[in-house]
């Protein structure tokens, strides 16, 4: 492929990613990321590079999709996943420091 938006979209489906998923991690709606991926302007590198660090892949294996240069070392869930048990960890630790402080 030679569209990089293809090629996004293309690792996120291979990977079982809802856009959801993608937006949330970048901080945005699904509506907005599918009309960033829609309108196929250029992509800022920094962008790009939070993109391909959701996906657990490379800058270079999104933009030479489906070429592989950099071997598979993570599982994309085991990356969105340690995030959101980070998040709930963090969650977790603020209620109990709440609680003690009021015990």
């Amino acid at each position: 492929m030679e569209n990089i938006f293809e090629n996004i979209e293309a690792i996120r489906r291979k990977k079982g990613l809802k856009q959801e998923v993608i937006a949330k991690e970048l901080g945005v709606t699904q509506s907005a990321f599918s009309n960033y991926i829609n309108r196929n302007e250029d992509i800022p590198l920094g962008r790009l590079t939070r993109i391909a660090n959701i996906l657990c892949v490379d800058v270079i294996d999104i933009i030479k999709w489906p070429v592989k240069y950099v071997p598979e070392e993570k599982n994309c869930n085991s990356c969105v996943e340690k995030d959101k048990i980070i998040e709930n960890l963090n969650m977790l630790l603020d209620e109990y420091k709440k609680k003690k402080g009021k015990l």
